[in-house]
């Protein structure tokens, strides 16, 4: 699915980012993306996650190729949750301003909403950083209210 400009622009706003996975035999794996890069393609987007923090996400990707990505963006909790096929690749230099770009603007946005400093650091590391390439097949509206859940409209074919 090619990701529409109403979605890219989501994008560019300050976001939080829960990501999971399931291995072999179902158990989930379940964390927090701390950066992300949208490919040109409008398909495809490299999450970067703490290996360190996560260390249960990289194994059940590999084991099953299954991952969600779930973007939501703190000031008004729209969401979005990005689902596909996925696999791991090697993280590059390039990948960690992409996580420090997306550590400050989540960090700027939850002190600007009353969250102490303090807990968000715990939140948001990019020690033994890991990435996730997600080819996208399907986009989810979750935004609390009547559309939550639902396929979305911002893609095109």
């Amino acid at each position: 699915m090619r990701l529409d400009d109403r979605l890219m622009d989501f994008f560019q706003r300050p976001l939080m980012c829960i990501i999971a996975s399931a291995d072999r035999t179902g158990q989930p794996a379940a964390g927090r993306g701390v950066g992300f890069e949208l490919l040109d393609d409008r398909e495809t987007i490299d999450v970067i996650f703490s290996g360190w923090q996560w260390p249960r996400m990289e194994q059940s990707i590999r084991e099953t190729g299954k991952f969600t990505a779930t973007f939501v963006s703190p000031s008004d909790y729209v969401t979005f949750q990005l689902k596909g096929s996925a696999t791991m690749r090697g993280t590059e230099a390039s990948d960690i301003p992409h996580a420090d770009h997306f550590i400050a603007a989540a960090t700027a946005a939850l002190c600007s909403l009353g969250v102490p400093p303090h807990m968000i650091a715990s939140w948001l590391t990019v020690r033994d950083a890991r990435v996730v390439r997600l080819s996208v097949r399907e986009v989810y509206v979750q935004t609390p209210g009547p559309l939550a859940g639902m396929l979305t409209d911002v893609v095109s074919p």
